[in-house]
């Protein structure tokens, strides 16, 4: 990958969520969210692992800012923990945590790195789950609060602003149960994700009453579903893959509204949501940027997929497996963006939001990620020729800068350019961070 590939104005920049680096999990006034309450359900978590220490960034944010500054990123994607400045969701506001990432966010400027700040990044505040959570209605209104609060105190510093992180984990948490909170009905899912779209329109609503001079968007990943072969019953799945993986968030966000496709199907399945006159013009209000999450691709058998797997079964259709498991299609990026362009018809600014891959099992050296180095380089090449056929692609966001707290999948899973010590919690980079470094600032160079 040479730098000079990507042009001046393009942004580097490494992403983290709060509910996996932060720990701190019950300090300083912050509530539980649901992942406290999922990780502490016996056999949810890989290796019954928990968020409560994570990486324990809630303590060591300079250590992250300044191994931020060694690598020279343009740009840090963090979230805010949303129960660490409402502990109830709503009501009562937590300024030990109003103060908290005030001190992050300063010390992220006072180093030249700019801040680009997700509102929901998976972790609901547990006293909100015990009120019906992403299925009550109201979640809309508590989210604009959340998001006028956080706007007020932090809005004249953070000029990139995100409302949601990839919708479609709160289906995955509602409907499959796989995620917190662990919920399996299928129709409250359809619900949920309903709901949380009115409180991305409310968040932008907020943003714009705010009168900021930032920009707001929102982040989906897209899995582009590809059928495995020419059969109908391929083609069939793909397209089911898709309505449920993307299009049924950008469809609405992006002005279309539900497909009668999507909708027929939930008609049939008796799963579709309360949908009410005004809903849609809540939700399709402009954004500023797009926040694209790119891994790969899903090619999709009929004859091999078991629609109650979190994954497809094994083996995977496919092409080019990494150590991980995961397929090494860079082009991926590329066909997320055309797709959004041409399906959709969005022309405006795109941030490659999070884009990695975890290690894989036989890595001797947990520091010696070469794979890793190959598979960000692909997607960066894959990204210049995007720039080049006319895509607005401002930046690059590498997932991610910690190994953490991968979820379900707890922390079996790393992801990052630098490893913690499980004793000390110390950041240690890995190969991968000396290459992005030494990319960063071969780009910087031309600037």
């Amino acid at each position: 990958m040479r730098a000079e590939s990507l042009p001046s104005h393009f942004r580097f920049g490494v992403a983290t969520a709060a509910a996996q680096i932060e720990g701190a999990a019950g300090e300083d006034g912050r509530g539980p969210s649901i992942w406290d309450a999922f990780a502490a359900t016996p056999g949810k978590i890989r290796n019954g692992d928990s968020p409560a220490i994570a990486c324990d960034s809630y303590h060591r944010w300079p250590d992250d800012v300044a191994l931020m500054a060694d690598l020279g990123v343009d740009s840090y994607r963090m979230s805010i923990s949303w129960s660490r400045i409402f502990p109830e969701g709503t009501g009562r506001v937590n300024l030990a945590g109003i103060d908290h990432y005030a001190r992050v966010i300063d010390g992220l400027l006072e180093r030249g790195i700019t801040p680009n700040v997700t509102l929901y990044h998976w972790d609901l505040p547990q006293a909100l789950e015990e009120r019906g959570g992403w299925v009550n209605r109201d979640v809309a209104n508590w989210f604009g609060e959340y998001a006028s609060t956080v706007f007020d105190a932090y809005g004249d510093r953070v000029p990139l602003w995100a409302t949601l992180n990839e919708p479609i984990s709160i289906w995955v948490g509602y409907g499959l149960g796989w995620f917190a909170p662990g919920r399996s009905d299928e129709k409250a899912g359809r619900q949920a994700t309903h709901n949380a779209l009115l409180a991305h329109g409310r968040a932008v609503e907020a943003f714009r009453a705010a009168d900021r001079a930032g920009d707001i968007g929102v982040v989906v990943d897209i899995w582009k579903r590809v059928p495995a072969s020419d059969s109908p019953a391929d083609a069939a799945l793909a397209a089911r893959g898709d309505d449920d993986g993307f299009r049924s968030f950008l469809d609405p966000i992006l002005g279309r509204g539900y497909s009668e496709r999507f909708l027929e199907r939930l008609d049939a399945e008796g799963t579709r949501p309360d949908i009410r006159d005004g809903d849609q013009a809540l939700i399709s209000q402009p954004l500023d940027y797009f926040g694209l999450n790119v891994y790969g691709r899903v090619v999709v058998d009929a004859e091999k997929n078991d629609p109650k797997a979190w994954a497809q079964s094994d083996p995977q259709p496919g092409g080019n497996f990494l150590d991980s498991g995961q397929e090494y299609y860079p082009k991926a990026v590329f066909d997320a963006l055309e797709l959004l362009r041409d399906d959709y018809g969005w022309r405006g600014p795109v941030y490659v939001t999070e884009n990695g891959v975890p290690d894989g099992p036989s890595v001797v050296d947990p520091l010696d990620d070469t794979e890793r180095i190959a598979y960000v380089e692909g997607f960066l090449e894959w990204i210049a020729k995007a720039i080049d056929e006319g895509h607005d692609v401002r930046g690059y966001y590498l997932w991610s800068l910690l190994d953490n707290f991968e979820w379900s999948a707890g922390y079996e899973m790393k992801y990052g350019i630098a490893a913690v010590d499980p004793a000390t919690r110390d950041r240690i980079p890995k190969k991968s961070a000396q290459w992005y470094a030494e990319l960063i600032a071969a780009h910087r160079s031309l600037r």
